[in-house]
């Protein structure tokens, strides 16, 4: 009985520790509220119909504060964030943070985030802070998104 009682407590000890230090290497998820404060538009660079506005509507399902939805002058291939106002490019930062994805395997990170390209675009005649422009990797950072046609 106590060698019983005895085997239980070390590996109740051990699941605790392994837990402890599980808990501790985890990363803690990212607040994104800045991000949602900001005014966005989407721009499909996509080529794909409606890709932005499905877009912006799962963006604005998030809480993000999207004003208009058009179309990109040029194709692009790679999801681009824009920002209008900020000559450092922290507004485009802070979105494309919030946006950035991470693999994961059983709650734990494998490799680096994907996130969007930053470039910065002032132009201080618009009243928005930044712009989205989605590009042919879209999928990869709006995996639930299905333009409706």
């Amino acid at each position: 009985m106590k060698q019983t009682l005895a085997w239980l407590l070390a590996v109740v000890l051990v699941v605790a520790a392994g837990a402890s230090i599980t808990w501790r290497i985890l990363p803690e998820p990212e607040s994104d509220s800045d991000a949602k404060l900001l005014r966005m538009e989407i721009a499909n660079g996509c080529g794909v119909p409606r890709a932005g506005r499905a877009v912006a509507d799962e963006l604005q399902m998030r809480g993000y504060d999207i004003y208009a939805v058009r179309d990109y002058r040029e194709h692009l291939a790679r999801t681009t964030v824009v920002d209008l106002r900020e000559p450092t490019g922290a507004n485009a930062r802070t979105v494309a943070r919030a946006l950035s994805v991470q693999r994961r395997w059983r709650k734990l990170p494998l490799g680096p985030k994907a996130m969007p390209e930053v470039i910065v675009e002032l132009d201080s005649s618009r009243y928005l802070e930044v712009r989205l422009v989605i590009g042919d990797d879209y999928r990869r950072f709006f995996a639930n998104v299905v333009p409706l046609y």
